[in-house]
Order: structure tokens, then sequence, then C-alpha cells
């Protein structure tokens, strides 16, 4: 009789362990930390408000608290590597879907001043998707939020026949958190797959 009770308990104690086993891979599952595909800024680096100009009027980066923000920094005339990053961005959020989509705003910031005006800045980042908002301002403007976010450009010469000038800059997407400090960092050629990946992960937590 003491035998039978005791082969009762141990497959009750197995089927125990196994359910806190499962449960606890469970929570490990739900609480640890995603993988991304970008650089990670942890902790989150607050970064500095800006007002730049649209082809609709200023805009303050303070207009989209409580979303995430995709910053992107380079210039209209740019052959490949501005027209790249945006279609790539647009590919990403196509992917994730309209309704988590409306959790991010793109912002394409032209560096070059003396060419790209708001209505040109912003129709050239409307050319990949409507919602996204492209933004320019003077010298000194540009000057002082490039600064501030860390991006390097220059204005080359111009061609003495064509009058042409390229613009050499850095190239990479910065997200910022929706209460505005910087957290993930992606780099030129981040795939849309890779982009869309880290989008679900932020909407996820």
């Amino acid at each position: 009789m003491n035998n039978k009770r005791l082969s009762l308990r141990i497959p009750l104690f197995i089927l125990a362990a196994l359910v806190v086993l499962t449960a606890g891979a469970l929570f490990y599952k739900r609480f640890e930390t995603p993988n991304y595909n970008g650089s990670v800024i942890d902790p989150p680096k607050p970064m500095p408000g800006f007002t730049l100009q649209s082809s609709n009027g200023p805009v303050s980066l303070d207009s989209f608290l409580g979303k995430y923000v995709l910053v992107y920094f380079g210039y209209t005339s740019c052959p490949d590597i501005c027209p790249i990053t945006l279609a790539t961005l647009t590919q990403a959020l196509a992917r994730l879907g309209a309704k988590k989509a409306e959790n991010f705003q793109v912002i394409f910031i032209s560096v070059d001043y003396k060419r790209d005006t708001p209505q040109i800045s912003d129709a050239f980042a409307k050319k990949f998707n409507s919602n996204f908002i492209g933004l320019s301002g003077t010298e000194a403007q540009i000057n002082q939020v490039t600064q501030e976010y860390g991006i390097y450009y220059k204005l080359n010469p111009p061609d003495p026949t064509t009058g042409f000038y390229s613009v050499d800059h850095t190239a990479l997407v910065q997200v910022l958190n929706p209460q505005g400090a910087l957290i993930l960092i992606w780099p030129f050629g981040t795939q849309p797959d890779q982009e869309t990946s880290d989008l679900t992960n932020l909407v996820s937590q």
C-alpha cells in the first residue's frame, strides 16, 4: 500500500517540477532583453530639442513627444545613400503594419542649407512616405543641430563648369524614444527586415 502511494507521488512531483520550469521559462522569455540589430544606447541619452522649417512652417521635436522619432541627416541631391536610407525606412514601416507604424515619426533634416529650402526638403521626404517630414534651416541652425546630434557634414567645392557640389555627411538613423532620448542607432546598410525587427521590439516593450 505504501509503495503504491509512493509511486503516485513521484509522477506528481515530476509534473509539479515541469510546471514550475515551464512557468519560469515563459517568465524569462517575457522579460528577457530583446536582441537589436542597431547599436543600443544604454542608458538612453537625452537629446536637445530643435525647431526647423518644413513646407508648412516651423516644426519642433517636442511636438512628437509620445512617439518614437527616427532622425536622419542628409541632402536632397544625394545620389544614393540618402534615397536608399529613406527607402529602407519606408519598407521597414510598411512591413511593421499601419497600426504599429503610427508609433513612429521619420524626420529628414537636410544639411544642404544653400540649396535645400523647407519646401524642397519636405517634398523630398514625402516622395518616400507622405507621413515623413523634411526640414531645413539656416547655416547657423544646421551647424547647431548637427553638433548636438554628433553629425559631421561638409559642403564640397562646386564643379567649375556645372556649379554642382556634393555633400559629405554622417550616414546613420538615430532612434529617439517617446521621451526624446536616443536609444538606438542604425548605420547605413541596415536592412528593412532588421529595422522592422527592432521597431517591433520597441513597440512590444
